[in-house]
């Protein structure tokens, strides 16, 4: 892997990551990845139910808000070798990552590359609202047309109908839950790497097929410990439930 230079490093970073609430001397940091769709505005919420060592920043992905006029990524991989190098400089504390459903696989995916020597070891892997990488089928063929991934994110609630009904949410939003949707669906890893560092797996009760299981799944993708917790809700749970979410993260980053 190719060592990214200093410019390479701040670019990358200006243009990955957000801290919403910068911390002057965090003691950890919590790299939080949205969902399908979603910005790191998902996360603005977050700093404020976190103390003072600990600093959020949320990534942005490509298409959406400040980076709209940018391409949207093709795939799960893609994104996770771009974070690398942006990462490169959150070196001196440690690093936890957060991923809700898509973004669960970015992390994933990130912490594989961060751990086969590409930056700082995770301390931690947080992973929400979605199925562990070897739980994936691939789709099948032709689904991954537009009218497919959209009928697969509206039935399983990747995003609020709103998005879809609604013709200029739609012109807007659209395009980068589209791209989002056909990443996640068009990742496929049947062998998963396990990790090294512990992995808790979090999900909605009212998320479709058999929740435990799914859950308990990703602790088949670390040597580490695992641990998981369902809240009561749909896909979406952890913003009615994100004190309990964030309270629970903060639990198993102290241990």
């Amino acid at each position: 892997m190719t060592v990214p230079t200093t410019m390479d490093t701040n670019g990358a970073s200006a243009r990955w990551l957000r801290r919403p609430h910068p911390r002057p001397e965090p003691s950890a940091r919590l790299v939080c990845l949205p969902h399908a769709g979603g910005s790191a505005g998902a996360y603005n919420s977050w700093p404020a139910r976190l103390p003072a060592r600990i600093e959020l920043v949320a990534v942005q992905y490509p298409g959406r808000q400040d980076r709209l006029a940018e391409p949207c990524a093709r795939s799960v991989t893609e994104i996770a070798d771009a974070l690398v190098p942006a990462l490169a400089g959150l070196a001196d504390q440690p690093l936890y990552l957060f991923g809700h459903s898509m973004g669960a696989l970015v992390a994933y995916e990130l912490a594989i590359r961060l751990e086969s020597g590409g930056g700082p070891d995770p301390a931690g892997l947080f992973v929400s609202g979605q199925l562990a990488p070897h739980r994936f089928s691939p789709p099948p063929e032709g689904a991954l047309d537009d009218a497919g991934v959209e009928a697969e994110a509206r039935a399983s609630g990747w995003s609020d109908p709103m998005v879809f009904d609604h013709p200029e949410l739609r012109e807007l939003v659209l395009p980068a839950l589209l791209a989002d949707v056909r990443a996640a669906l068009s990742y496929h890893r049947p062998d998963p790497v396990r990790l090294r560092c512990p992995i808790a797996a979090y999900g909605g009760t009212g998320d479709p097929g058999d929740v435990t299981a799914e859950l308990t799944a990703w602790g088949e993708t670390t040597t580490g410990p695992s641990a998981w917790r369902a809240f009561d809700g749909d896909h979406f749970y952890l913003q009615a439930r994100e004190a309990e979410l964030i309270a629970d993260i903060l639990s198993r980053m102290s241990n």
